[in-house]
This record gives C-alpha cells, sequence and structure tokens, in this order.
C-alpha cells in the first residue's frame, strides 16, 4: 500500500506545481560550486548536497549562505514568501551512485516533507515505509516524513528536486494523519535522524 498522498488535497503544493516554470529556470541558472554537501556523512554514502534558501533545521554549516541563495532566487524566493506555511525551502542534488540511508525526520506530524522533482534521471527513486517510488520531472511528491525512508540514485545523471516543509491546515492533518496511521508501525516513529 502507497502511504504517499495526494500533492491536489494541499493548496500550497497546487501553487508549488503551477510555479514549476520559475522555480525550474532560477534553478537551471545555479553555478554547481554554490551548493555545499550535508556535512553528517554517515547519512549518506556518494555526493549529496543542497542549496539552502532556508531552512531552521539544517546544520549550521548550510545555512551560512542563505542570504545569497535567496538573491539568486528572487521569483522562487517571492513565491515562498507568498505561501507563509513553507517554512522550509531548499534544493537538494544526489549525484549518480548516491544513497541517503534509511531514516526518519525530526519534526511534528503537523508538517509535511514535499519534492517537487526538477531533473530525475531512470534508476533512481525512494522507499517510503515498505513500498518503492520514482519522482517525476515536474511534478510534487508528498510524504509524512515520520514514516521510515531512503533514497538512492542508481542512475547515470544527477537527481535534483526541491524540498519543502509546510505546515498543515486541520483538514490536511486530517486527511495526512487518516493515510498514515496505515503505516506498519515497524515504519512509524515519533522523531528521527538526518532530513
Amino acid at each position: 500500500m502507497s502511504l504517499l498522498l495526494d500533492p491536489n488535497r494541499f493548496a500550497v503544493l497546487r501553487r508549488l506545481k503551477a510555479a514549476y516554470p520559475i522555480i525550474r529556470a532560477e534553478y537551471e541558472a545555479l553555478e554547481p560550486e554554490a551548493w555545499a554537501p550535508w556535512p553528517d556523512t554517515s547519512a549518506y554514502s556518494g555526493d549529496w548536497t543542497l542549496f539552502i534558501l532556508f531552512m531552521s533545521a539544517a546544520p549550521q554549516s548550510l545555512q551560512y549562505a542563505a542570504d545569497e541563495h535567496q538573491r539568486r532566487c528572487p521569483r522562487t524566493m517571492e513565491f515562498l514568501a507568498a505561501n507563509p506555511s513553507i517554512h522550509s525551502a531548499g534544493f537538494s542534488r544526489m549525484e549518480a551512485g548516491c544513497r541517503i540511508a534509511p531514516h526518519v525526520d525530526l519534526k511534528p506530524d503537523t508538517q509535511l516533507r514535499a519534492h517537487l522533482a526538477l531533473d530525475v534521471p531512470a534508476n533512481c527513486g525512494f522507499r517510503l515505509g515498505d513500498a518503492q517510488h520514482t519522482w517525476t520531472t515536474g511534478e510534487v511528491t508528498v510524504f509524512e516524513g515520520l514514516i521510515d525512508h531512503e533514497t538512492a540514485n542508481f542512475g547515470t545523471a544527477k537527481r535534483d528536486v526541491m524540498l519543502v516543509d509546510f505546515w498543515l491546515e486541520p483538514d490536511e492533518l486530517a486527511y495526512s494523519r487518516s493515510v498514515t496511521r496505515t503505516a506498519d508501525p515497524r515504519f512509524f516513529t515519533a522523531g528521527g535522524g538526518a532530513g
């Protein structure tokens, strides 16, 4: 059973998908040297880098350049400012051969993690609970990060997504909980590891 949530049930994610052309244009203009590796190298193998716009839960070593990153993405920042339920945003790059180890996100269940797929090669995907999933470029994937998950890029090119964490409205929280409560308890926890 899939534990992925329907992105169309979340107004902010419908707007995120509509903003894809703007976000993609600014993402494509980013220089490779502006991305920084996730500092906890025990959480992954291979090359995993991020371009943080704002993310309070990210290690300080990734936040030092957030102001400059925001200046490089003015239209993306306009979109994010117009959607205050989004409280964390940035770009995540997994080079070919990268694997992020199984983990759960340390966060409350009143927020969710979404991925806006920007550049997705063949042979990469993620496991959520006991089900395997892939991304589709231009589409939004949303899930409860308190469920055990991992990602892998077994392809030959980079995989890039925009990471977005957002707060839930009461009806959205009820929907999220109705789906996630079906998770096998082995995969569900109240807090965790690497984001």
